[in-house]
């Protein structure tokens, strides 16, 4: 196992390749995690990019085989499942993140929202109605990662639906929006990130973490 690439109270981050990582810890409550998947996807291809190849694309292997590891925890949230509704166990309940939030805001270009499947079989599937896109970044100042989640997003997901979690883990943990959420509602967390600069922004996030929205007062 590797040594830790950051470490403090209640967040772990590891770098290197979750495949070879995530095996080796322990089980968590959550697994919270927005995988790599479309990552060939631009733009201007968006009428033409062919979607029901997605789950033969070599650059979307990673998030194919998060769905081998879902028992890693027990109960999961993927964000971008619904591109693989293949590998899905069963229906779930889902969760649409509204990141426009207004009509106006819906026409610029790309999707104006995000869908994550979820474990649990039973309740009711939500909506988050968060505003994120374009120049506006609702954790404030300059993203980090180029599909940075909120962290307000993961922390509404964590309070609402897992209240009683002990512990989150994250296999791609990019921008470390989920480690900070985590923090955020004082639960324990373990973050996998392979890029080593993404993991110096994590940690600085992490060590910056009154600045990030992570006091409790």
């Amino acid at each position: 196992m590797v040594e830790p690439y950051y470490r403090d109270g209640l967040t772990t981050l590891y770098h290197g390749d979750a495949r070879d990582i995530l095996p080796n810890l322990p089980r968590a409550s959550v697994l919270l995690t927005d995988p790599p998947y479309g990552v060939q996807w631009a733009g201007h291809t968006a009428s033409t990019r062919d979607w029901s190849t997605i789950h033969g694309d070599a650059d979307d292997e990673m998030a194919r085989w998060l769905f081998t590891r879902l028992d890693c925890a027990d109960d999961a949230v993927v964000f971008g499942a619904n591109c693989f509704p293949h590998l899905l166990p069963h229906r779930g309940r889902w969760i649409c993140w509204d990141k426009r939030v207004t009509e106006a805001a819906d026409r610029m270009l790309g999707s104006p929202f995000e869908m994550a499947w979820t474990s649990k079989r039973s309740g009711f599937e939500r909506m988050y109605r968060i505003l994120h896109g374009g120049v506006v970044n609702d954790d404030g100042g300059r993203r980090v990662h180029p599909t940075q989640k909120p962290v307000r997003l993961f922390a509404g997901i964590l309070a609402d639906m897992f209240p009683d979690a002990a512990s989150v883990v994250d296999p791609f943990a990019g921008s470390g929006s989920v480690l900070v959420a985590a923090r955020l509602c004082g639960v324990p967390s373990v973050g996998i990130e392979i890029d080593k600069g993404y993991c110096d922004a994590i940690a600085e996030r992490l060590a910056q973490g009154v600045l990030f929205g992570m006091s409790r007062e």
